[in-house]
């Protein structure tokens, strides 16, 4: 009792409706995310069609001298654009450049350093953290530890019986301390007294 899965569509009315679903999805995309995909990808795609942006071009330039002298390293020798006015160095006495080069250097450095100090100290608190939680669990253990030995150990159950017998004596020579000396108290008055 299968039921066939037809359609009441004809082929051309499917061909029709995939065309309008793919325009639709297309007007979509370009009109909601078109202009964040151009953005992430620096232009390298255009589905707003609204052409690059003033940074899209500059990050473009940017990453076109960045790459040019390793693309023209790739290319044959005969193909290579020299300037035979250019050295590769640079003019030696262009203090200007190298001051630019020197002060980005600095910062590039100045941001590193910030970075790896700022890891440093995430991963010394996330171990300072860890050693105090080991060391707290360690304290307990050994505060059971030493709790379990005076209740059970026999020479600390020793200790407690002498301290409590020892108690026990000094309170039975308080009593008779007293006792003796009530009886002195009261053999005062009717003792007799002799050579005086």
């Amino acid at each position: 009792m299968s039921r066939s899965r037809r359609s009441n569509f004809t082929k051309e009315q499917i061909a029709q409706n995939q065309a309008s679903a793919k325009n639709l999805l297309g007007n979509f995309i370009r009109n909601t995310g078109g202009g964040l995909v151009d953005f992430v990808t620096l232009g390298a795609t255009d589905l707003d069609k609204q052409g690059d942006t003033k940074f899209q071009e500059g990050a473009k330039n940017f990453f076109a001298n960045v790459t040019r002298p390793i693309t023209d390293l790739t290319k044959p020798p005969e193909e290579r654009i020299f300037d035979p006015n250019e050295t590769q160095l640079g003019s030696p006495l262009n203090r200007g450049q190298y001051n630019r080069d020197f002060r980005n250097m600095m910062l590039t450095n100045t941001i590193l350093r910030d970075y790896e100090l700022g890891r440093e100290a995430k991963r010394n608190m996330a171990a300072a953290k860890q050693y105090f939680e080991m060391a707290g669990a360690a304290q307990e253990t050994a505060a059971r530890r030493r709790l379990m030995e005076d209740q059970f150990s026999p020479t600390k159950i020793s200790q407690q019986r002498l301290r409590a017998q020892q108690g026990e004596a000094a309170l039975m020579n308080a009593i008779a301390n007293q006792a003796s000396a009530g009886a002195q108290i009261g053999s005062l008055g009717t003792g007799r007294r002799f050579g005086k």
